[in-house]
This record gives structure tokens, C-alpha cells and sequence, in this order.
């Protein structure tokens, strides 16, 4: 059976201001492997204080303990089209559209939207928690983004990271994704899920857990196999849009979150954060290998239609 890989970051950590010319190979190697093979790895060392994560976490599972009246205040728009930041209530989405909707709930973060939009009023450390932790994330995805690019030989090492230089204004959609499963209902509805089965639609993803578990990744044989959380490690994913962007190099993995199994773990509620970084919607995307494998996608446009597809309204 598939694991994913554990790949230490420390070559190239947020701690450093350059890269560890002596070890930084490797881990262009390490992380190369693991994206073109199963698509997922586990990051260590990354640099991240995690005090910044459990402070994350503190916050938003505040947000989520509120009466549901208060958080509906903050609701993300009906349509796609009019913004993606705000609340989502439990079975509002279907990341598999065959499934009952998702036993989860959410509340989507992106500076572009988020002003006069935060629970400021309930939780006020809430909005600076959030900005600080959007700040860690951009700046190891540019990092992981880096070393992608090395991994393909590219000719340009930084050319992803210009693709998202619009971070955090009008131009770029990337969002944290603050998601809460509550326990289990008695009255779970046939092939009801915590999350159902979906690939990522952007560029790479980062996934914070907690320490219940339930994510699971997709094999080639059709399997699913559990990516139990690792104390201080960053899950790290490929999105549609990266792996059409590669030519099919880097892999975009099926995966879900299964409900618990145990009475106890079906009792207790689950928390992750997950990064979704996404190229400027003005950014064309076009296969960097030029094989023209695929055609030319703005990224915005795309974004727009995997959206639209994922909501019940």
C-alpha cells in the first residue's frame, strides 16, 4: 500500500533566508518525487511557528462554537460569481456531486473580500490571526512553488511564483479554508460523508490537521488509504490547474474525508485549515513544457467553473 512521503523542509525553511546549498538538492528531489508519483507529502520543518497554527486553530473553532444565527451573519455569497469569503453551513456543499451534501462546515478567508466581512464583533482577535496566518502560507507555498520548478528543470525556477504575484488583491482568489466537522448525526444519510471525493482545483494546496484524522488519498488502483496526521507536518497537495499547467508531470489525487468509524471519534468534532493557492485569475495558464498537451486557461475562468459546479444553491 501507497504512504505519503514525509519530506523535510529545513533546506529551504521559512527560518532561512536562502537555501541550503548543501542539502537543498535533495529536497528538490524528495519533493519531486513525491508530486509526480502520488501527488501528496507530508512537510516538515517548514518553518511555520506553531504558535501561529494553534492560535489558527483556536480562532476559528471560536467561530465555529457561535450560534449558528451569528455565523449566518457572515454567510458567503450564493453566487460564485459575487465572492468566496464568508460561512458555509454543514451539507451546503458537494465536493462529490453523487453524494449526499458534505458534513462539514467552513469559513472561507481571502484579504480581497474579507473587509467589513470578519466576526469582529464576536471574536476580534479573529482578523489578525487570519492575516498573519495567510502571510506563513504564501510564503512557503512560494517556496514549494520554487522548488517544483527546479524538480521539472524548468528554465525559469520562479516561474509559478510570478503567476501568483497578485496575492491578496483584486486579482488572485487564493483562501484559506477554516473547516470544522462537528460530530457525527444519528441520522447520516445513505453514502453521507464528512467530505466527499474531489481533487484540489488550483495550484497546490496546504493542509493543517488536527489530530483526529479522516483524510484519506485515492491510490491508482482505485483505494483509498489513510494520511494520518503527523505532529508539526503540513500536508502538501497538487490542484487540478498545476497539473494541467505540467503536462500531467505533477498529479492532482483524489481524496476525501471519511466519517469515523469508533463511537468515541464519532462523538468528538474535527478541525483542519487548508491553503488553497491559486494563480491571478489574469494569468493564462499554458502547459510550461510547451507540448500544448492542453489549451490555454485563464486561471480566473477556471476557477469560476469548478466553483460553480461545487455549491447547492
Amino acid at each position: 500500500m501507497a504512504r505519503v512521503p514525509v519530506v523535510d523542509f529545513s533546506a529551504y525553511s521559512l527560518t532561512r533566508s536562502s537555501p541550503d546549498d548543501n542539502s537543498v538538492g535533495e529536497l528538490i528531489q524528495s519533493v519531486h518525487d513525491a508530486l509526480t508519483s502520488i501527488g501528496f507529502l507530508y512537510l516538515v520543518n517548514h518553518g511555520i511557528p506553531q504558535s501561529v497554527i494553534d492560535n489558527a486553530f483556536t480562532q476559528s473553532r471560536k467561530f465555529f462554537e457561535l450560534p449558528k444565527d451569528v455565523k449566518m451573519k457572515y454567510k458567503r455569497p450564493d453566487k460564485s460569481s459575487e465572492g468566496n469569503h464568508g460561512y458555509v453551513e454543514c451539507e451546503q456543499e458537494k465536493l462529490n456531486p453523487e453524494r449526499p451534501g458534505d458534513l462539514k462546515e467552513c469559513f472561507n478567508y481571502g484579504p480581497r473580500e474579507a473587509k467589513g466581512k470578519m466576526p469582529d464583533a464576536e471574536l476580534p482577535e479573529f482578523a489578525h490571526c487570519a492575516v498573519n496566518f495567510y502571510d506563513q502560507c504564501n510564503r512557503l507555498s512560494n517556496r514549494v512553488l520554487e522548488v517544483m520548478a527546479r524538480g521539472l528543470n524548468l528554465e525559469d525556477p520562479y516561474i509559478f511564483v510570478k503567476a501568483h504575484a497578485g496575492i491578496g488583491g483584486p486579482d488572485n482568489e487564493s483562501a484559506i479554508r477554516f473547516l470544522y466537522y462537528p460530530p457525527v448525526p444519528e441520522n447520516v444519510e445513505v453514502d453521507q460523508i464528512r467530505c466527499g471525493e474531489h481533487s484540489d482545483y488550483g495550484s497546490i494546496t496546504l493542509l493543517f490537521q488536527d489530530n483526529q484524522g479522516g483524510l484519506e488519498v485515492k491510490e491508482k488502483d482505485g483505494d483509498f488509504f489513510p494520511a494520518t496526521p503527523i505532529d508539526g507536518a503540513v500536508v502538501v497537495n497538487i490542484g487540478d490547474l498545476m497539473q494541467r499547467w505540467t503536462s500531467d508531470k505533477l498529479v492532482s489525487t483524489v481524496h476525501r474525508v471519511a466519517l469515523p468509524e469508533t463511537e468515541d471519534a464519532k462523538r468528538s468534532p474535527r478541525q483542519s485549515m487548508a491553503y488553497f493557492y491559486h494563480p491571478d485569475n489574469s494569468h493564462i495558464v499554458t502547459c510550461v513544457d510547451g507540448s500544448d498537451k492542453y489549451p490555454p486557461i485563464g486561471s480566473g475562468l477556471y476557477l469560476q467553473q469548478r466553483l460553480n459546479a461545487t455549491y447547492k444553491y
